[in-house]
Formats: structure tokens, C-alpha cells, sequence
């Protein structure tokens, strides 16, 4: 059972990161770079809900799998134990606000901005809102990716063969 948790946990934890890197650092600027604009964001929308889906899954696997294997008493360390739970619910519930609360404001206000003429002044306000709200997105991105990064990094210090 113990190898079954560590397993859970390593794997939901790097797919995670892992995704959030393919996607934050290579896929979305490649597709930004090769298609126009409005094009780009139409594919990055229809990704947006299978990528949140994936921090959904795989951020409630880890933090999951992380308890059982303190409640079952493989865990030698209870501070550790505590400070990965913490991080991990901190990255789970940024993901949670990023997707649900941001992400359908940001495509709300992108969706209104189409019907609008790029010179009017609701434009302009609609696009700096837009600005806002990924720059809100991009930043908690960022934040989830650093704590799963140093808990992976925690993880690797505190293994024990």
C-alpha cells in the first residue's frame, strides 16, 4: 500500500507540473506565435478546460494519496507531512479559483470584445480588464508551478530508499 500511495502521489504531482509546463512555456506560445491572434485564443479557450481538469484530478490524487500515507503511518516526519499538505492545498485551490472564477470571467470579457470595434472606449475598458484578469491567471499559474517544483524538491530531499 505504501508504494501503491507514493505512486499516486508521484505521478499525479509530475503530470501536473508537467502540464503546466508543456503548456505555460512551450504549447501556448508556439500557438500564439504561428496562428493569428484570434485564432489562437479560440484553441487556448477549448484548452483551458481539459488543462484545469487536469490540476482538478491530479492536484485532489496527490493531496489525497499525501494524507492516507500520513494516516497510515508511513510517514516519519510530521512536519514535512503538514508543510506538503499545505502547499498542496494552497496549489489545489488557486487551480480551483483560476478555473472556475477567472478563467470564465476572462473568456466572458473576450467573447464581449469580439462584437466591439477596437476603437470605442468599451473595448479599451473590456481589454484591460481582459489584461487583469490574465495577468491574475498567469501569476497563480506561476505560483503553482514554484510550489509543486519545491515540493518535488522536498520530496526528492526527504526520500528515503
Amino acid at each position: 500500500m505504501q508504494t501503491l500511495l507514493r505512486f499516486f502521489y508521484l505521478s499525479s504531482l509530475i503530470l501536473w507540473i508537467g502540464s503546466i509546463f508543456f503548456f505555460s512555456f512551450i504549447s501556448s506560445r508556439s500557438v500564439f506565435k504561428i496562428l493569428p491572434r484570434e485564432m489562437a485564443g479560440d484553441l487556448v479557450a477549448d484548452i483551458f478546460p481539459k488543462y484545469y481538469l487536469i490540476a482538478y484530478i491530479c492536484g485532489g490524487v496527490a493531496l489525497v494519496s499525501t494524507i492516507l500515507y500520513w494516516i497510515m503511518g508511513y510517514s516519519s516526519s510530521s512536519i514535512f507531512y503538514s508543510f506538503r499538505v499545505a502547499l498542496l492545498l494552497i496549489m489545489l485551490v488557486l487551480a480551483i479559483y483560476s478555473g472556475t472564477v477567472i478563467r470564465p470571467n476572462a473568456h466572458e470579457l473576450r467573447i464581449e470584445m469580439r462584437s466591439l470595434s477596437q476603437d470605442t472606449a468599451k473595448y479599451k475598458e473590456l481589454q484591460n480588464g481582459f489584461r487583469s484578469l490574465h495577468k491574475q491567471s498567469a501569476t497563480l499559474n506561476l505560483t503553482i508551478f514554484l510550489f509543486g517544483i519545491a515540493i518535488v524538491a522536498l520530496t526528492a530531499y526527504n526520500y528515503r530508499e
